[in-house]
Order: C-alpha cells, then structure tokens, then sequence
C-alpha cells in the first residue's frame, strides 16, 4: 500500500501495531522509488503489505512473552533451557545492519 499526497509516494507500515510506528515511508516522485527506500531501511514484506523495523520489534517481542508464558513444554523456569519444540525460547528483535 502507499500514500499518495502531490504526486508523491509512501509505502505505508501494515502492521501499525508499535507504539512508534513509522506509520510511513519517505515521499518520492514513483512508487518504485518508495519501494526501494523501504527495501534499504531493511522493512519487511510479510506478502501482505510492508512491516516496519519498529512492528516487526514490538511484534517479535510479545512473540517472545507469549512463549515464555505458554511454556513450550520447557522442564523448568529458566529462560536459558531450551524448548522442547527446538527453538531457542529468546527470539531475536531488529536486524543488524551492515552498511
């Protein structure tokens, strides 16, 4: 999705979920030119629309809670044990960017 003001494009944020939501990307002249900045400040298309870096953070966070909360059939209470699903119980948020 994009926003269009003055012949001018924005990619919008799908989530909106975080209390810090970009909401938006920057404006440019084309739609591909808005996609492309998305791209390079490494948002995230989830095949529905474009997350931004601080929804897809707040997102992977209470992913990590709900699974501390439900247990994933840990054996204890310790946030190092491993689950038995496999999964390491700390999911990561952000992404390292190399620039």
């Amino acid at each position: 999705m994009y926003s269009k003001i003055n012949n001018q494009y924005a990619v919008l944020c799908y989530s909106k979920n975080a209390a810090d939501c970009y909401q938006k990307g920057e404006y440019f002249d084309t739609e591909e030119e808005a996609k492309d900045w998305v791209e390079n400040e490494c948002w995230i298309f989830s095949g529905e629309g474009w997350i931004c870096l601080n929804c897809h953070d707040a997102f992977m966070g209470s992913l990590t809670s709900h699974r501390k909360k439900q247990g994933n059939g840990l054996d204890g209470v310790d946030g190092n044990i491993e689950a038995h699903d496999g999964l390491d119980n700390d999911l990561e948020t952000g992404i390292d960017i190399v620039r």
